[in-house]
């Protein structure tokens, strides 16, 4: 095997090891010079081809790519009208050049001043601390955690509670119950709700649920599968966020589906078209009758070994398509 010169992997702190892996190929298969439509530290990659050539599930490559965008190590871009995605390898340039690591070692070598060691002796008195010779009851009625709690908000805060109490989450957790008969779009009418966008996997969870309660669907429609086609579209937005007006609006033209042809086009679109948005959809719906769903999703099922259960009074065998 030729070698293709070589790629300096920085020692960096992970939350597990599938977020170091994909990092480490990254790094290894970004620019490193100019491209046409590349610049260094960039590549172009698909969460399907991630997910064939490693294996793992849409979900994992997705939570993976949030991480490690959360911890400031990689930027990650829809591409406008092309298939996949563009990352970019944040501090690209600085990680790959020896010289940033000669200072580093240089720093370590050198020895400690009384100042850095009084430092660190603080440092592991604040991991190790002694345990306080109070009981637990008293502990709990200090002043000092009275005061902190009698204390006015900061507008900083307030903001915070603010915006929080102002998330598609934050309005559905707070109806006090909810009522079939009513739908979707009507509640969302009747609140800021509908311009509330969904920006997070607790969004993706509690709309869903939310929308399945109000009837939005019929009743079948798989509640994970419907979250990861929720997630997978969401992050074709540059954004990352999607709207939950748009959502109750693709609900509705979607409703006329059978429970077959839905499950059937929300798992193939997430499975094989996650680089898509909801208009795909719409033309699986289209174009899939439903003989063709329910033998669709027999197959899909299958490639992960698939089982089947009960056969019904039609003697059509039912099958468990794993959700």
């Amino acid at each position: 095997m030729k070698t293709a010169g070589f790629v300096i992997q920085p020692r960096l702190d992970f939350d597990n090891l599938r977020d170091k892996m994909l990092y480490q190929h990254f790094m290894e298969s970004a620019n490193y010079s100019e491209s046409e439509h590349c610049n260094i530290g960039e590549l172009i990659t698909s969460i399907t081809s991630l997910k064939n050539n490693t294996g793992w599930g849409y979900g994992v490559i997705r939570g993976i790519l949030r991480r490690l965008e959360d911890q400031g190590l990689i930027k990650v871009q829809t591409r406008s009208q092309k298939r996949g995605i563009k990352i970019t390898i944040i501090d690209y340039a600085r990680l790959q050049s020896l010289k940033n690591y000669e200072k580093i070692n240089k720093e370590n070598d050198k020895p400690l001043t009384k100042h850095e060691q009084t430092k660190n002796k603080e440092k592991n008195k604040e991991k190790n601390p002694k345990r306080p010779s109070t009981s637990p009851v008293k502990a709990c009625h200090k002043k000092t955690n009275n005061k902190e709690n009698d204390k006015p908000l900061t507008n900083k805060k307030q903001t915070t509670n603010k915006e929080n109490r102002n998330t598609i989450t934050a309005f559905i957790t707070s109806l006090n119950s909810i009522n079939s008969n009513i739908t979707l779009k009507d509640y969302l009418a009747s609140s800021n709700a509908k311009s509330m966008n969904l920006s997070s996997d607790d969004d993706v969870k509690t709309f869903v649920d939310f929308a399945l309660r109000t009837n939005a669907l019929p009743s079948g429609v798989s509640s994970k599968v419907l979250a990861a086609y929720i997630d997978c579209i969401r992050l074709t937005r540059q954004t990352c966020t999607i709207s939950a007006n748009l959502l109750a609006n693709l609900f509705e033209r979607m409703s006329r589906y059978s429970v077959d042809q839905l499950n059937y086009a929300l798992w193939i679109h997430v499975d094989q078209h996650d680089d898509k948005k909801e208009q795909y959809t719409l033309g699986i719906l289209r174009n899939t009758n439903d003989p063709e769903a329910r033998r669709g999703l027999i197959k899909l099922k299958n490639k992960n070994g698939g089982v089947g259960i009960e056969i019904d009074s039609n003697n059509d065998e039912k099958y468990d398509y794993g959700f």
